[in-house]
């Protein structure tokens, strides 16, 4: 029923949102947990099943009617440093890229806002599905924050302006 609801719900901002010109239409703006980022118009906060996840952000007219879940999705998470960052992150994807269903594209050093991030794109292919996603990682003192950009791999291009509006808009406000 709860599932039901959400369909229902993501479906009637979807035909809302067809309904409407983007072109004088302000980005949302997420403020929660210490960070602040501008998000398109016509996207929904949205429910995220991976961990430590802070918030989420969608395309609704990417749900997948099969599954419920939208297949552009911003999901920004948060994890206390174990150790030394970059050891962190390498352990993360040593692990990760052991698994044949992920397959690297590239990674290497990137600037959000003031701060010094880790990139590292890859595509997933889960079943016949493949999403190519883009995981950037920034460490604030002692916490890890990751922000994942997925989409389907055929329109991940097509979406890199909605997720350069977070990117470019990310800060820390605490």
């Amino acid at each position: 029923m709860k599932k039901s609801l959400v369909i229902l719900f993501i479906m009637a901002i979807v035909s809302v949102a067809g309904c409407t010109s983007q072109s004088n239409v302000e980005n949302k703006i997420f403020k929660g947990d210490n960070i602040t980022f501008e998000y398109p118009p016509d996207w929904v906060i949205a429910n995220s099943q991976a961990n430590d996840t802070i918030v989420a952000v969608a395309d609704p007219k990417s749900v997948n009617p099969q599954t419920g879940y939208a297949q552009t999705v911003v999901v920004i998470q948060k994890r206390g440093l174990e150790g030394d960052f970059y050891q962190m992150y390498n352990e993360n994807y040593a692990t990760l890229f052991n698994n044949s269903s992920y397959q690297r594209i590239s990674e290497g050093n990137i600037t959000i806002g003031s701060l010094q991030a880790l990139e590292n794109t890859y595509i997933v292919t889960e079943g016949d599905v493949k999403k190519k996603q883009m995981a950037i990682w920034i460490q604030k003192r002692d916490e890890v924050y990751v922000i994942l950009c997925s989409a389907l791999a055929s329109e991940f291009d097509k979406e890199k302006s909605n997720f350069d509006i977070i990117l470019n808009s990310f800060k820390f406000i605490g």
